[in-house]
Formats: C-alpha cells, sequence, structure tokens
C-alpha cells in the first residue's frame, strides 16, 4: 500500500486548487483547467519529488515545491502574479491546517497504519470544514483582495505581508509540533492559530467593506451627479491645497455660450448630454495638465497645473474633439467663453472666492467683448 504516502497530499493539492478556482475567474472551462492541473502534477511535479525522500510524509516539505503551481495559474486564470501568491498562501494555510491537524491526531490515536489513517482522518476534516470555508471565508478574502485600492498603500503593505507570514508561521508550527508528543496541545495550538486568522480576514473586510462605503459617500459629497466632474466643494478643497502647498497654477471660469438656446431647441435632455459631452471633451484638451470641475448649471471652473496665456486659453476653449475625435456630441458646439487667473507666489490674494471671482469677471469681458463683434 506504498500509494497511500502520496493520497494525503493529493487530496491537499486538490483542496488547493479547488479554493483557488474559488477565487479566481477561469479564462477555459472546467474540463480543461483540471486537464492541465492533472498533466502538470503527473508529468512535472511527481516525477521530480519521487526521489526526494520523506516528502510524502506529511512533514510539510511539499507545501515549498507547491509554488511550482504558479506557473498553471498564471495560464489558466491570467492573474497577477502577486495576486496568485497571495491567494495560494490563503489556500495553503487552510489546507496545511488540515493536514497538520490530521497529523497530530493520527499521533496521538497511535495509529499503526498511519498512512491510511491520516487519509481517513484528513477526509473527514475536509468534508466538515470545506463547504463553510468557501461560503463564509472565501468571498470575504476575495472582496478584500477585490478591493484594495481603498486601503492606505502602507496598511496594504502589511496586510500582504501578514498573509504570507501567516502560511510560513503555520508551516514551522506544523515542522516543530511533529518533533513533539503534546499532541493533545498542539492540536488546540493549531486550532486557535487557524480561527484567529479567519477572524481576521473577518475584521478585514468589514473595515475594507466601511472604507469602501466611505469612498463611495465622499465622491458623491464632492462630485457632480450629472458629469461625474468634481463639483464646487471638491474645486474649492484643491485650491486651499494648492495655495496651502505654495504651487503655481491658473484658474479658468468657464460659461456655455447660447445655452439656454440648446435647452429651447433640442430639449432638457440633450441640454444634459451637452453638458456631459463638453465635461468629457474639455477634459481631454487639459490631459494631463489639469482638472475641470462643475461650479453650477452651464458653468465650470479649470484648474491648470501652470502659468496660462491667451494663446494657450484660445487653443483650449475651440474643444477641437466635439463632433471628431471624441464621441458622442449631441449637437453642435455654440463655444465658451473663460475668464482666467494665474496664481503665482507670492500671492495677489489667498482666497479661493476672490480667485474664482477675479476669473469671472474677465470671462464676462470676454463673453462681452465677442457679443460686440458679432453685431
Amino acid at each position: 500500500m506504498e500509494y497511500l504516502r502520496i493520497l494525503p497530499l493529493t487530496e491537499v493539492l486538490i483542496f488547493n486548487l479547488v479554493t483557488l478556482n474559488c477565487c479566481f475567474k477561469m479564462k477555459y472551462s472546467l474540463i480543461k483547467t483540471a486537464a492541465v492541473f492533472c498533466v502538470f502534477t503527473v508529468f512535472c511535479i511527481y516525477p521530480g519529488l519521487i526521489f526526494i525522500s520523506n516528502v510524502f510524509n506529511g512533514n510539510g516539505k511539499f507545501s515549498i515545491f507547491g509554488f511550482l503551481y504558479i506557473i498553471p495559474l498564471k495560464y489558466l486564470y491570467g492573474e497577477k502574479i502577486e495576486s496568485i501568491l497571495l491567494n495560494m498562501c490563503m489556500s495553503w494555510t487552510y489546507t496545511l491546517g488540515i493536514l497538520s491537524i490530521s497529523v497530530q491526531i493520527t499521533y496521538f490515536l497511535g495509529i499503526v497504519n498511519y498512512n491510511l489513517y491520516l487519509v481517513i482522518i484528513e477526509t473527514v476534516l475536509f468534508l466538515m470544514t470545506f463547504i463553510p470555508f468557501k461560503k463564509y471565508v472565501i468571498p470575504k478574502y476575495v472582496y478584500i483582495l477585490h478591493n484594495l485600492h481603498d486601503f492606505p498603500k502602507l496598511q496594504l503593505r502589511y496586510l500582504k505581508i501578514s498573509v504570507y507570514l501567516n502560511f510560513f508561521m503555520l508551516m514551522i508550527l506544523h515542522i516543530i509540533f511533529l518533533k513533539s508528543e503534546k499532541y493533545l496541545l498542539q492540536i488546540t495550538a493549531l486550532i486557535i492559530f487557524l480561527t484567529a486568522k479567519y477572524l481576521l480576514y473577518d475584521i478585514i473586510y468589514e473595515a475594507v467593506k466601511n472604507s469602501h462605503k466611505i469612498n463611495e459617500l465622499e465622491k458623491t459629497v464632492s462630485h457632480d451627479d450629472l458629469t461625474g466632474l468634481g463639483n464646487r466643494l471638491e474645486l474649492m478643497r484643491r485650491m486651499r491645497i494648492l495655495l496651502e502647498e505654495n504651487q503655481t497654477f491658473s484658474v479658468m471660469f468657464l460659461d456655455l455660450d447660447k445655452f439656454k438656446l440648446i435647452n429651447d431647441k433640442y430639449g432638457h435632455d440633450i441640454g444634459d448630454k451637452y453638458l456631459i459631452h463638453f465635461g468629457k471633451v474639455f477634459s481631454e484638451e487639459l490631459k494631463d495638465k489639469g482638472k475641470l470641475y462643475r461650479y453650477g448649471g452651464d458653468e465650470f471652473v479649470a484648474i491648470y497645473y501652470d502659468v496660462l496665456t491667451e494663446e494657450t486659453v484660445k487653443s483650449i476653449a475651440q474643444c477641437k474633439n466635439w463632433g471628431g475625435g471624441c464621441d458622442g456630441a449631441p449637437c453642435e458646439f455654440n463655444k465658451v467663453s473663460i475668464g482666467f487667473a494665474v496664481c503665482k507666489p507670492p500671492y495677489f490674494v489667498k482666497d479661493p472666492n476672490a480667485i474664482l471671482k477675479r476669473a469671472d469677471k474677465k470671462m464676462y469681458k470676454d463673453k462681452l467683448s465677442r457679443r460686440m463683434k458679432n453685431q
């Protein structure tokens, strides 16, 4: 019954892959995915390990070689290497934990036919725990990974490190416990370790979920519902930051020409699309040199992260891509009036409202002068 030496770790491997399959979206069918894993295991893993002594005796050596599975995982799921490693360590902490507890129970019972009963005990533990693990732990872990952008970078780095450390800590405990005979104490320690680990995921899940809700709420408060641009509140916040940091920037106050005629001629639905399209086109004109905000109605304000000139303003105001490179123009473009103010330290004033008022006055002068020319 020499083949029984392979069965416990084969079972661990199967549950590892099933767990990872719950974390990732398959690129191929389940049959093809399973076939690739089988071929890789039979022809790439087992032949190399068969000559390494005691690798199948449950001492944890096999876990190190398990990292070779990053090759088929990358091919089958197309995830980033870091994401694959994080999920591997998470799933292996579970499966290695089950294996470790099974080994300790087998030793505690003093069973002669070690490999056979190890498989039986391990199978029972997997059947008892996998459904709760899949139902309650995996979804929360996946949610955490998919929403890590809501986490501060430093805390995110610590979270990733803790996933790796938990796995390697368990592997070290497993190896140490094999050399001790305090089986009941070791079983208790393993259960406490695994429980604490997955309760921690529950805490992190709630923290990430709440952080996500806060970010959504902040976005709702600071962004315009129609255009998705930052609103007046966000504009003021950004201007204060630039002023406090003594940055050089310019402010453009924009008013859409003849916007009322758009609503009267085409209706308010087209008028809304006009505002949305203007926000998109003008933001593309600014590119990474500035940011556009909706001030209210048909008025917008743009922050330009440099010193503006009349020539630059005239070029941007043309919105060249209105009906060309940018799709979705609802109707013809009626131009936009722009007034701007340059803010260079030492500032003429440090009040955002005063700066906007100055740009607003220049905008109305621009609008009036163009009206006079058209008469």
